[in-house]
């Protein structure tokens, strides 16, 4: 789903529901009034867990607790219901969990298993319908160590809750926007961030994973010890072993100067031109962060409407950037303060609920293709009122500037898999799609999903023909369509397939755990 989403709309300070994680007590076996005993669920896969002595954490769907648990996926059509769930503490029961069900029945039977750390991934990619789930939700701790100027995060965390954590140290880290996004997705695809002009993605501020391989070993992937894996998870998803634990290097907490602002899209031209300078800006102002978005929500105004987001993370409210031809601009409305990321996080959050169809993509900085992309934006909107109750969806078009220093950033701190290194073109993010009310009916999600990509085929011929299209496609936001890891570049989709075949060389990762993006499907 569009994870952005969360970030802009949220950002706006739309209503703020958080899905709380649930208290131990709710976790509890099957018991007689089920009507089967405990330990003989009947089904094979939850019975090797609860062999293992992993039975008070799991939910099955006759748990009063197994519905709040799946309602906690952010968008209603990833809300699977596999056979049951299983919730582990620490690195230890992950290890005993994945290695319960890998061997149960020897893998016989047609089903699988799903990860997931906070629930906000593209359907399929962190949920199961036939097997079991390895929900990480409980696994939320961060902590600092000011000895090593490092932050240990566990993946079932949400940003808004690392940053909490940290802020009462002094500290922050390169992580999420939206403080409802989980750890674990968004540091194994890359992470875009505030302190990306300075720090990279947030991946590359990962100094250390601990990971349990598919055979119940943990092992640790640094620069030092294991430093092919290491390089391999910086970007490389789902691919080698679950991750228990992030080490990531903490820097100052300082207050941000954070912008919001609405416009009329009569003023697109302007907007675009400055989008288009703030992305060549060089490095001397990288602590400047920029979203815009163009969307249609017929609840709060019948036209397309621009939100931007203007973000300084050193605290500097008059920051000399491309951004002052916005605030030029007569706003519809205007907020800026001064706030913690801490405080960013918490409000950022969007109620759940939707369903969500997106894809993205990735194209020179030029002022023409932004403004054709809004244009397809535009027809897109026509389109779905043409299907859809305009009240029942709302639309979103991203624009992220991706300067070429960022690629660069990565490359010295010891290299990820993205392959931004190697595109020497200052670039756009885009991100678009649709959020349907899910009381319009699966057919109109199913409208939303297929005008969704229409319009990014029509956004992409477009690109082909003015030669803007650069390739890379930003894995957070892709669709199950598309395909993220082959755009890494020959070198390290080879590097990902190696260290898939030398740390997972059953492939349990490719075939027990399809979810995800996985390199055995890259051509």
């Amino acid at each position: 789903m569009l994870k952005t989403w969360v970030v802009a709309a949220t950002l706006s300070r739309l209503a703020m529901v958080s899905a709380e994680i649930l208290p131990l007590s709710t976790l509890m076996v099957r018991n007689s009034s089920s009507g089967t005993a405990v330990g003989s669920s009947g089904v094979l896969p939850c019975d090797a867990l609860e062999a293992a002595g992993l039975g008070d954490r799991l939910l099955f769907p006759t748990d009063p607790g197994y519905e709040p648990q799946v309602a906690t996926w952010f968008s209603t059509n990833t809300r699977m219901r596999p056979y049951c769930l299983v919730l582990p503490q620490n690195t230890e029961e992950v290890s005993a969990a994945l290695t319960a069900l890998v061997n149960a029945n020897n893998g016989a039977g047609d089903w699988h298993i799903a990860l997931k750390s906070g629930g906000h991934g593209v359907a399929g990619s962190n949920n199961i319908a036939n097997g079991v789930t390895i929900d990480l939700s409980h696994m939320n701790a961060s902590s600092y160590d000011p000895q090593t100027n490092t932050a240990k995060i566990q993946p079932g965390g949400r940003w808004k809750n690392v940053y909490a954590d940290l802020d009462k140290q002094g500290v922050t880290v390169t992580g999420g926007r939206d403080g409802d996004v989980g750890v674990g997705g968004f540091l194994l695809g890359g992470g875009n961030s505030f302190f990306s002009g300075r720090m990279g993605f947030g991946c590359d501020s990962v100094v250390n994973f601990e990971v349990v391989l598919a055979n119940g070993t943990i092992v640790n992937a640094s620069n030092t010890t294991n430093p092919d894996l290491w390089k391999a998870l910086k970007g490389g998803s789902s691919n080698f072993g679950i991750v228990t634990q992030f080490e990531m290097e903490a820097i100052p907490a300082r207050d941000l100067a954070y912008d919001l602002r609405f416009l009329s899209s009569n003023y697109s031209d302007t907007v675009v031109d400055a989008v288009v300078e703030f992305t060549n800006q060089n490095q001397s102002l990288a602590d400047n962060h920029l979203i815009t978005y163009y969307a249609f929500n017929a609840t709060r105004s019948p036209e397309i409407f621009i939100g931007c987001i203007n973000v300084n993370t050193q605290g500097d409210l008059n920051a000399p950037t491309a951004f002052n031809k916005v605030k030029a601009l007569p706003a519809l409305s205007n907020a800026t303060i001064l706030q913690s990321m801490a405080d960013a996080a918490e409000g950022s959050q969007l109620p759940s609920g939707i369903s969500g169809a997106s894809s993205t993509l990735f194209f020179r900085n030029d002022p023409q293709i932004l403004r054709n992309c809004v244009e397809i934006h535009a027809d897109f909107v026509e389109a779905l009122k043409r299907s859809i109750d305009p009240a029942m969806f709302t639309t979103m078009l991203f624009f992220q500037p991706i300067p070429t220093y960022l690629g660069q950033i990565g490359k010295q701190r010891g290299g990820n898999m993205l392959g931004l290194d190697n595109i020497h073109s200052n670039a756009i993010l885009w991100t678009a799609g649709a959020a349907v009310d899910p009381a319009a009916g699966e057919a109109a999600f199913a409208v939303a999903q297929a005008e969704t990509y229409v319009m990014t085929a029509k956004t992409e011929a477009m690109l082909q023909s003015l030669n803007g299209d650069l390739g890379f496609r930003y894995l957070n936001y892709a669709d199950a369509s598309q395909d993220p890891l082959g755009s890494y570049g020959a070198a390290n989709i080879q590097h990902i397939r190696n260290m898939a075949a030398q740390y997972d060389p059953t492939g349990v990762f490719q075939n027990r755990i399809p979810g995800g993006f996985k390199i055995s499907r890259v051509a």
